[in-house]
């Protein structure tokens, strides 16, 4: 019972919340109703407790504070700053463009997934080949839900961006391009990622990218790459080259 309580405690200690509050001095106030339920209930924090907070506003920096829990009723919570974390935010971003999947259970995982990989931006569009052609205003809500409590989870610095455009141009515009492809093409090797630009991964969708697929690409320059001998589910490549996008790794 002890080994449980001290899991539970340590886990109190880690969690870090994504909400908007109100700082004075060396205290922060908490409004937000579904946070305050999450540490009740989920948490069961208690006076005294510690847990991590961060505004999902973000400038050039960006600050993330330790803070102890030293009042609480059904309206609120007050918290005393114990240290702060000051992060600086990057220039060059990467993004993921992600050709709508079947369903909506792929796109799920798939922004859950890019959200802990921290992929800065993630743009769903309609290939010609995808079977979900319309953007959803629930769904997206619950997207959203997804992408803060994945970053939330993991720690993440940054909420990354939730976007779904039907032409792709402006999107394109001065990013370094890599389309991952099913066809059987030689892959690239070495390093995959250009260093001078923002880096924009492109995802196949089921069956793949058709002609007029690409001729959405034909004005810009890109790189192609192929997949190994297997074929890889479209949500699993995503995780895979979002995951060495992010990271500059090498195939």
């Amino acid at each position: 019972m002890l080994k449980i309580w001290c899991f539970v405690f340590f886990l109190s200690l880690m969690q870090l919340f994504i909400t908007s509050y109100t700082k004075k001095e060396s205290t922060i106030t908490i409004n937000d109703a579904e946070i305050l339920l999450q540490v009740r209930k989920v948490l069961r924090a208690k006076i005294g407790d510690t847990i991590w907070i961060q505004s999902p506003i973000y400038e050039a920096t960006m600050t993330r504070y330790e803070v102890r829990m030293d009042q609480r009723n059904d309206k609120k919570i007050v918290w005393t700053i114990l240290s702060e974390q000051t992060h600086e935010l990057t220039t060059k971003h990467t993004g993921m463009i992600i050709a709508m999947p079947n369903k909506w259970d792929k796109a799920e995982l798939i922004v859950q997934k890019l959200s802990e990989i921290a992929i800065d931006k993630i743009i769903f569009w309609p290939a010609e080949r995808s079977v979900i052609k319309e953007w959803n205003s629930k769904k997206e809500e619950r997207l959203q839900k997804i992408i803060k409590e994945a970053v939330e989870q993991s720690r993440g610095r940054k909420l990354p961006e939730l976007a779904f455009n039907t032409t792709l141009s402006q999107e394109l515009q001065d990013k370094d391009i890599i389309i991952f492809d099913k066809n059987e093409q030689e892959l690239a090797q070495g390093n995959i990622v250009p260093s001078n630009k923002n880096i924009l991964g492109i995802i196949w969708p089921e069956w793949g990218f058709t002609s007029n697929d690409y001729k959405q690409f034909e004005n810009q320059t890109h790189e192609i790459v192929g997949l190994w001998n297997t074929v890889l589910r479209m949500e699993t490549a995503a995780i895979i080259w979002g995951w060495l996008l992010k990271n500059n790794e090498t195939i």
